[in-house]
C-alpha cells in the first residue's frame, strides 16, 4: 500500500480559515440580535449554527483522521 505524504497548511490558509469562521459566526449573530423575531425562533437559528459548526469541524477532522489512518467509523460520518 502506497503512503500518501501529507503536506501541513500553509500559515495563511490558516488565518483566513479561522477569519472566515470567527466573521462569519459574529456577522449571523449580529443579523440574528438585529432580527425582529420572537426569542424561541432566535433560539432556533441559534441553535442550528451551533449544529452547523459542530457537523462541518466532526467531518473535517474525521476526514483528516482517515486520511492520517487513524480508523474511523461510518456511523459516526452518518451522524455528523
Amino acid at each position: 500500500m502506497e503512503q500518501k505524504q501529507l503536506q501541513e497548511p500553509s500559515a495563511a490558509f490558516i488565518a483566513a480559515s479561522w477569519s472566515a469562521l470567527f466573521i462569519g459566526t459574529i456577522a449571523f449573530i449580529i443579523g440574528l440580535w438585529n432580527a425582529s423575531m420572537q426569542l424561541n425562533e432566535k433560539g432556533y437559528y441559534f441553535t442550528v449554527l451551533m449544529f452547523g459548526l459542530f457537523a462541518s469541524i466532526s467531518v473535517q477532522k474525521a476526514v483528516r483522521d482517515q486520511m492520517e489512518g487513524i480508523p474511523v467509523t461510518n456511523l459516526y460520518y452518518g451522524i455528523a
